[in-house]
């Protein structure tokens, strides 16, 4: 099986966590994020569903981040979709990819999770790392355009062996939020 560890160089970059949370933040505050070092990982642990939303920061100018909590599968970003891919299982990233692409429009059991507004780039990475300490590596740019956010949440399969969770971030029709 080709695992996104075991991919070489292939276009798509893959980020995995140590074994909790993944977070989503603005690459302009990430620093702020401390991760293991402080209490940020732990209030990022306390999110149930499978996107919460979290503030961070020193207490004078807290920053919302998203959650990316449940299983610790391995991400991507599909700019073509704006969504993050989860792997759940796929005999390669390839097939994993094709089926989340063939399987989004048909979607229609999407759960709802939080919102967030973007004011310039976000990064997804481990919420354990602190985020004084990451290396370019361990993030994935979430681009999206200046706005407000709907993240939501399905799961897909494609026959029997390929299977993952989308995030879909939508935007905020700002007459109907």
């Amino acid at each position: 099986m080709d695992t996104p560890a075991e991919r070489g160089n292939h276009p798509t970059k893959w980020i995995e966590s140590t074994g909790g949370p993944f977070v989503i933040v603005p690459a302009a505050h990430a620093a702020d994020w401390q991760g293991i070092e402080g209490e940020d990982y732990d209030e990022a642990c306390l999110v149930e569903d499978y996107l919460g939303r979290v503030e961070f920061g020193p207490a004078e100018r807290k920053v919302p981040g998203i959650v990316v909590a449940d299983e610790p599968l391995p991400a991507t970003y599909l700019p073509d979709l704006q969504c993050l891919l989860q792997w759940s299982c796929a005999p390669s990233e390839q097939a994993l990819i094709d089926g989340a692409r063939s399987s989004f429009e048909g979607i229609d059991d999407w759960h709802r999770g939080p919102v967030l507004d973007v004011h310039d780039q976000l990064i997804m990475f481990d919420a354990t790392a602190p985020g004084h300490s990451l290396e370019q590596g361990e993030t994935l740019p979430v681009s999206l355009p200046a706005g407000s956010y709907r993240f939501h949440t399905a799961d897909f399969e494609v026959g029997g062996d390929v299977a993952g969770r989308l995030h879909a971030i939508r935007p905020l029709d700002p007459h109907h939020a």
